[in-house]
């Protein structure tokens, strides 16, 4: 599974960031796995969400913990058919920033190819799911809301306070594990030095999430 990379080596741009050569995939049956990965990701996605449907238990109301509510009978199943747009929405997101991001630092890379770096990286979420549905599964009474590794479990929060519980939930350190993949599959795209790839995905994707994660948190804030 190898990026077929150009080797016309990095041109200087104005902006002081390195201009690789257009990387593209080569054509071979590679390709065509890596399209195959965001399904791949959805029935994975899918089979933990039914496990959880199935065996996580629910805590009881007067523990005072919050709970999910849970859908039943065919919301489930049109849930899970779902999932497919639901991966390619959250890669999609990725790629879109990443590809802002190379616009406006002149990078000559191809958005299928950021796309392909994207679906490689997901399998970090892939894991992160994981080991939530394990918590919750080896761990009965734990919260539906609950996120291993997380900022949320290291404060106490009212369980009133929706906007605060999600904010610190998504300060975790799967986010830096996904940048991390994100910096390596960059890499075999393009040219640049790893430097100048971390700089892209902090200042793109973490803009991005940024700005995502704040708009959420205001509508939490307006709602509840």
């Amino acid at each position: 599974m190898t990026f077929g990379n150009d080797t016309a080596r990095a041109a200087p741009s104005s902006s002081g960031w390195a201009v690789p050569a257009d990387s593209t995939l080569k054509k071979s049956p590679d390709k065509w796995l890596f399209w195959l990965l965001p399904f791949c990701y959805a029935v994975l996605y899918a089979i933990i969400n039914w496990l959880s449907d199935e065996y996580v238990q629910t805590p009881p109301a007067e523990t005072g913990l919050p709970q999910l509510p849970r859908a039943s009978g065919p919301l489930r199943w049109i849930g899970y058919a779902l999932t497919p747009l639901y991966v390619f929405m959250k890669i999609g997101f990725t790629t879109v920033c990443l590809a802002l991001g190379a616009a406006i630092v002149t990078w000559n890379v191809r958005f299928s190819s950021l796309f392909h770096a994207a679906s490689l990286s997901e399998i970090v979420w892939i894991a992160a799911a994981l080991i939530h549905l394990a918590c919750l599964l080896f761990y009965p009474g734990t919260s539906t809301f609950f996120y291993p590794l997380s900022v949320e479990n290291l404060v106490e929060i009212d369980q009133g306070n929706m906007w605060a519980s999600y904010l610190f939930r998504t300060l975790n350190l799967f986010e830096v594990a996904y940048a991390a993949a994100l910096v390596y599959t960059i890499r075999l795209v393009t040219d640049n030095p790893p430097r100048n790839v971390a700089l892209l995905v902090v200042v793109s994707y973490g803009g991005g999430m940024a700005l995502l994660v704040a708009g959420f948190t205001f509508f939490l804030l307006s709602v509840f």
